[in-house]
């Protein structure tokens, strides 16, 4: 069996197991645990499964959508997408919605969270909507799935707007080498003075530390190359590969962790860009470890304490969009 062949196999088994968690009106998993089940209809939509999706969304919309565009409802957020991190269950469930074709959600839905979380001073968008007393702090890798979804929106007026943002934080890093600093204040700045802050891994990525957030600079590479494709600015795509390259410099013992997996979706998009043969070794290496690490249920898990089933769902089905775009990008050099 070649690698394309494998890649394609754990994808289907993924979905396989998404599939037999949907129960008879379209919703799926746990739904009062939580909003994770936002990258589904995603997942569903790039696997072909479009009546799943579609009903999926629905459900969605009638029961977790506001007429202002919220995604919030007759069931929880869950705790983790309730504060900080609300932008990315809402930017996922838009992606999801556009890709379905379902406007009604994805335009109201990303004017919502333009409206309420993005930043028009610095071109980020902030980890809460902004209400009194909350946080001026935008964060890279929700501001890049917001800008995603603009993107795919056809708001390309915002996504530049995050161009700019990342291309200032990406200049203003202190010790680019072996750091990458990536939340970002409306008042202070980017955020590299971090003796006061509990956990370091939401403000910085340190290249020879164990278990950080490398998905920050593998999406920022995937967000640049899709801006760059989307304009044709070469500018784009020399900032992309900058992000990618930090995070190929990180410890090899991020393969032990699924936070490795956005790096395999930076690769793909910057070797669908540029056919450098760097980009494919890598997004091979994410994809060798998507199947080395699939559970034989066909699910992923997540680093504990995130093993309940909305989390397992949550993560599965992540994964399945990042093995399409793997696929897709390895295919290309397939003979028929």
């Amino acid at each position: 069996m070649d690698k394309l062949d494998a890649y394609l196999q754990a994808k289907e088994r993924g979905v396989q197991w998404l599939l037999k968690q949907i129960h008879p009106d379209g919703s799926i998993g746990p739904v009062e645990a939580g909003v994770e089940y936002y990258r589904v209809p995603w997942a569903f939509a790039v696997s072909g499964r479009t009546v799943e999706a579609t009903r999926l969304t629905d459900w969605i919309a009638r029961n977790m959508f506001t007429p202002e565009g919220d995604f919030s409802g007759k069931y929880p957020r869950g705790a983790s997408y309730e504060g900080a991190f609300y932008a990315y269950p809402n930017a996922n469930l838009v992606y999801g919605a556009h890709l379905l074709r379902r406007f009604d959600i994805s335009y109201r839905g990303i004017q919502w969270v333009i409206d309420h979380l993005f930043d028009a001073r610095s071109g980020g968008f902030f980890t809460e909507p902004q209400e009194a007393g909350a946080s001026d702090e935008s964060e890279i890798w929700l501001s890049m799935q917001c800008s995603l979804s603009c993107l795919v929106a056809g708001r390309l007026d915002i996504a530049e707007q995050t161009g700019a943002w990342l291309r200032r934080i990406w200049e203003d890093q202190p010790d680019r080498e072996n750091k990458l600093y990536h939340t970002f204040s409306s008042s202070k700045g980017l955020i590299t003075d971090l003796t006061e802050k509990a956990a370091r891994t939401a403000y910085v990525v340190e290249r020879e530390a164990e278990r950080q957030w490398y998905f920050v600079p593998g999406i920022a590479a995937a967000f640049l190359v899709r801006l760059y494709l989307a304009t044709g600015k070469s500018d784009y795509l020399d900032l992309a590969k900058g992000y990618q390259s930090f995070a190929m410099r990180c410890t090899d013992k991020q393969f032990e962790v699924p936070q490795v997996c956005k790096t395999g979706w930076g690769a793909a998009l910057l070797y669908l860009a540029t056919r450098e043969k760097q980009y494919q070794d890598w997004m091979i290496r994410v994809g060798d470890y998507f199947v080395e690490t699939q559970q034989e249920n066909g699910t992923w898990l997540n680093v504990v304490p995130y093993r309940e089933p909305q989390h397992i769902m949550e993560i599965t089905s992540e994964f399945v969009v990042h093995l399409d775009t793997i696929i897709s990008t390895l295919a290309l050099d397939r003979e028929a």
